[in-house]
Formats: C-alpha cells, sequence, structure tokens
C-alpha cells in the first residue's frame, strides 16, 4: 500500500479522497492550510501551506510519503476573473512548490486535479484529450500550466505525474456555486426549485463519490514504460442537459417541483461528451455513481447537512 498525501483533504472533493484511500488501506495524510480535525482515527492529519517547501519535507518524510494527490487550489472560474492574482498565486505557484518538494524527497506518484476548463468551448461532439486547450479564464489557465508542469516534472525527473480533467463535479460538501447544489437544496429543503434559463445547457457531470474512486483508481495504476498522456478526461458515464436532470428529479422526487426556463448557462462553457476511454484503459477508472443513485445518496445527506 502506498503512503499518500492529499492536498486540500478537508475540500469538498479533498474529504472524499480521503476517505475512499484510507478505505483501501492506504495510509492517508490530509495536508490543509487551517488546523482540521483528523476525519477518522486512520488518516493523519496536517496543517501546513502549499508554498511551505520545508514544511512539505518535514511532512514527506515524517509519513514516508511515496504518493500525492494534489487537489489544493483556488477553485473557482468566475472567481479567478475578479481575482486573478490571487487564483495564479494559489494555483501555479502552490503547485510549483508541491512538485519541487515532491522531486526533492524522491516521491514517485502525484495525482494532479486539472478541469474541464482547460477546453473552453468545444464544438467536437466527444471531447478527447486530443481536443486543443482553449482556457477562457485565469483559473483554467492555471490548470493548463498544471498539466504542463506535470509533463516537465516526469519527462525531467522521473516523477510519474498523472493530471485528471475533471468534468462538473457535484455532490455532499459542496459550498461553492453550483447547479446540482442549488436544486437538490430546493428539493430537499423545500420541496421546489426554479430558474429561469439553463434547460438546454449539457453537462459532463460527475458525482464526487465517482471523483475519489477515478483517485484510488489513480494511485493504484500500476506503472508504465510508456509517456502518459498530458491528461485523463473524468467524468461520469452521462451527458445530460439541465433539462434531463430535472425529469431524472423528478422520478427520483415526485412531490418536488422543479421548473428551469430555456438556454445555457451564460457563465459556463458549452462542450461536447468527455470520453473517459483513457482513464478507464490505463487507470481501470469506471464510474459508480449515476445520477439517480447519486441523488438519493446527495438527498439523504442533505438532509442532515446544510451543504
Amino acid at each position: 500500500m502506498s503512503s499518500v498525501l492529499v492536498t486540500g483533504g478537508a475540500g469538498f472533493t479533498g474529504r472524499h479522497i480521503v476517505n475512499e484511500l484510507a478505505d483501501a488501506g492506504h495510509q492517508t495524510v490530509s495536508y490543509n492550510r487551517d488546523f482540521i480535525e483528523a476525519p477518522r482515527p486512520d488518516v493523519v492529519s496536517v496543517q501546513g501551506e502549499l508554498f511551505d517547501i520545508p514544511r512539505l519535507l518535514e511532512v514527506f518524510k515524517a509519513h514516508d510519503v511515496d504518493t500525492i494527490v494534489h487537489t489544493a487550489a483556488i477553485s473557482h472560474p468566475t472567481y479567478s476573473l475578479s481575482f486573478p492574482l490571487a487564483t495564479f498565486a494559489a494555483n501555479v505557484e502552490g503547485t510549483v512548490a508541491v512538485f519541487e518538494a515532491a522531486r526533492l524527497h524522491g516521491v514517485k506518484r502525484i495525482i494532479n486535479f486539472s478541469s474541464e476548463c482547460v477546453y473552453g468551448k468545444t464544438s467536437a461532439p466527444v471531447v478527447l484529450e486530443s481536443e486543443p486547450v482553449n482556457p477562457m479564464t485565469p483559473y483554467a489557465v492555471t490548470k493548463v500550466t498544471g498539466e504542463w508542469l506535470g509533463q516537465v516534472y516526469g519527462d525531467r525527473y522521473g516523477i510519474d505525474v498523472i493530471s485528471l480533467r475533471i468534468g462538473q463535479v457535484y455532490g455532499p460538501g459542496n459550498r461553492m456555486d453550483e447547479v446540482m447544489r442549488d436544486i437538490m437544496r430546493g428539493v430537499v429543503r423545500d420541496g421546489s426549485f426554479s430558474q429561469d434559463h439553463g434547460a438546454d445547457h449539457r453537462y459532463n457531470l460527475v458525482y464526487v463519490r465517482d471523483v475519489a474512486l477515478a483517485i484510488l483508481a489513480a494511485v493504484q495504476a500500476p506503472e508504465t514504460a510508456s509517456a502518459r498522456p498530458l491528461a485523463y478526461n473524468i467524468s461520469g458515464t452521462e451527458y445530460w442537459t439541465l433539462s434531463d436532470v430535472v425529469k431524472e428529479v423528478r422520478i427520483a422526487f415526485p412531490d418536488a417541483t422543479v421548473e428551469i426556463g430555456p438556454g445555457t448557462d451564460p457563465t459556463l462553457d458549452l462542450q461536447g461528451h468527455f470520453s473517459i476511454a483513457s482513464a478507464a484503459a490505463d487507470l481501470g477508472y469506471e464510474s459508480a455513481w449515476p445520477l439517480q443513485r447519486a441523488l438519493g445518496d446527495y438527498a439523504d445527506w442533505l438532509s442532515t447537512h446544510d451543504f
């Protein structure tokens, strides 16, 4: 088993990843800028900054870390339009520091969080990893940069860097603006949700527990003699319009009233259906959380949690 450090291990996706890794028997270290109580006895919680290479090296040595899952970031494209400098500091300088500490310690593998945002708007009906990147926000530019840094650290320093372009994540613990969160909170709390636009927008939705499964697959994937691709797409299997999603919500919650007006979401890129064939072939990733299963799980969570 690996000794895995998760940056941002107390964050939205990070907490699910930490639990998945620990459940699989990996020694798991959650690394966060604020002190956070360990979520369970078999997880170590450590406080530290991304930029603090001496601290990172201290933690790597203390826990014999051989694998890093790098999730910590300023993670909202719209926010990055207002705060580009802060976004670049966290997402580029912070990533370089983590990669450099990994190189100095001799870490074998880094799982690097990228994003669907690197593609920008796409015209292809199916989006392969070979699709040209077209970042439309400062956040997206930082994610492209992280992918290329990963390739350089792989080619030059021999670290096995696996970057994952993750679709639109939804599920327990999400505090950021996101339409699935808003729909589900409305349905669970008030029995209703309405929005005047967006029914025709298509989404590469991925439930957060599927993201954790993708990370586990990447951590456990066998070594390869050939070069890794720049990144892998990670998503669920479905490619839904928001109107399609609402139909499924009405099936799951027949007493709820959900109304969405026509059109697309002007704050999001229009993209084709993400192919996850490469992640399946190389990493062994399989989505286990189709929408109907995820809706029930998410509703159970929201019945006892604010987010």
